[in-house]
C-alpha cells in the first residue's frame, strides 16, 4: 500500500503543519478522505437504494419462477435493464474505496515512515535503542513518543524527524490503553465501541426502513445484522485496548463521520428521486 500510503503521508504532514496537532490532524485527515471518496460513496449508496426498491419485484419473480431457475435469471436480467441498475454495481465502488481506506490506517498506524518520511534502517535502529519490536502494531506510534525526551539522539539517527504535538484533549496518543490498569485513556475504546454501536444502529434502521419486508428471508438477514451490530462495537473496544489512542481517535472520527454521511446521502439521494418522479 506504499503506492497510496505516501501521497497521503504528506496529506497528513500538510494538515499538520496546519494546526500543530496530531490528534486534530488525524480527525481533518479522516475527512478530506471522506470527501475525496464522496463521489464514490454517492454512486455506491444509489446502487444500493435502487436495490432496495426493486426487491419486492425480485421476490415476486422468484415466487413466480421459482421452479424454472434459467426463467427466473432471464427476467431477473430483464428488471435489472429495464431498471438501470446493476447487483454488482457497488462492488467496483468498494473496491477502490477499500486500498484507500488501509492506505489511511497505514498513515495513521506508521508516522515515522508516512508523515515524517525516516528511512526503514533508521526506524529498525530506534526501534532497538529502546527495545521496542517492530512487529506489533502502532510501534511507531510508541517510537513517536519517545520523540520528545530523546529528541538529540533520535535527531542523530534520521535528520527526518521532528517533535510532533500528539497530545489531544489532554490524552497522549502514543499511549495504548491498559485492561490492568485504569486510566483516562479508557475513554477511547469506549467511544470507538459506542460510534460503532450507533454507526451500525443507524445504517440498519435506514436498511429497514429501505426494504420495508419482512419475510423469513428478510428475519435471517435481520438475525445476522443484530450480531453484526454486536460484534463490530465489541472488535472496536476490544483493538482500542491494544492499539495506541492516536488509532482509536480515527476510528472514532470515521465512525462519527460515516454515520452522519449515511443519514445526509440517504436523505439526498431519496429527495432526488422524488423530485425526478414529480417532475416527470
Amino acid at each position: 500500500m506504499k503506492f497510496i500510503a505516501t501521497p497521503m503521508g504528506f496529506v497528513m504532514e500538510a494538515i499538520y503543519g496546519l494546526v500543530q496537532n496530531y490528534g486534530l490532524s488525524v480527525i481533518l485527515f479522516a475527512l478530506l478522505a471522506k470527501i475525496i471518496m464522496l463521489p464514490l460513496s454517492i454512486k455506491q449508496k444509489r446502487n444500493m437504494i435502487a436495490m432496495q426498491r426493486i426487491n419486492p419485484k425480485l421476490k415476486a419473480l422468484q415466487k413466480k419462477y421459482g421452479d424454472n431457475q434459467e426463467k427466473y435469471n432471464q427476467e431477473v436480467m430483464k428488471l435489472y435493464q429495464e431498471e438501470n441498475v446493476s447487483p454488482a454495481g457497488g462492488c467496483g465502488t468498494m473496491l477502490l474505496t477499500f486500498p484507500i481506506m488501509i492506505g489511511l490506517y497505514y498513515v495513521v498506524t506508521q508516522p515515522l515512515t508516512y508523515f515524517m518520511h525516516v528511512p526503514a534502517e533508521a526506524i529498525a535502529q530506534m526501534a532497538e535503542m529502546f527495545n521496542i519490536g517492530t512487529t506489533t502494531y502502532g510501534y511507531q506510534l510508541q517510537l513517536c513518543g519517545l520523540i520528545g525526551q530523546n529528541f538529540d539522539q533520535l535527531k542523530a539517527i534520521s535528520d527526518a524527524i521532528f517533535p510532533v504535538n500528539f497530545t489531544f484533549l489532554g490524552l497522549d496518543l502514543t499511549l495504548t490503553p491498559s485492561f490492568k490498569e485504569f486510566s483516562v485513556l479508557w475513554i477511547i475504546p469506549a467511544l470507538s465501541a459506542a460510534t460503532a454501536w450507533m454507526t451500525s444502529q443507524v445504517t440498519t434502521r435506514i436498511n429497514q426502513q429501505m426494504s420495508g419486508s419482512s419475510s423469513s428471508e428478510d428475519e435471517k438477514a435481520e438475525q445476522m445484522t443484530k450480531s453484526m451490530t454486536m460484534m463490530m462495537p465489541l472488535m472496536s473496544g476490544y483493538f482500542g485496548f491494544v492499539l495506541p489512542a492516536a488509532v482509536g481517535i480515527y476510528w472514532i472520527a470515521n465512525n462519527l463521520l460515516t454515520c452522519a454521511q449515511e443519514v445526509l446521502l440517504t436523505k439526498y439521494i431519496l429527495a432526488g428521486e422524488k423530485k425526478n418522479t414529480d417532475l416527470n
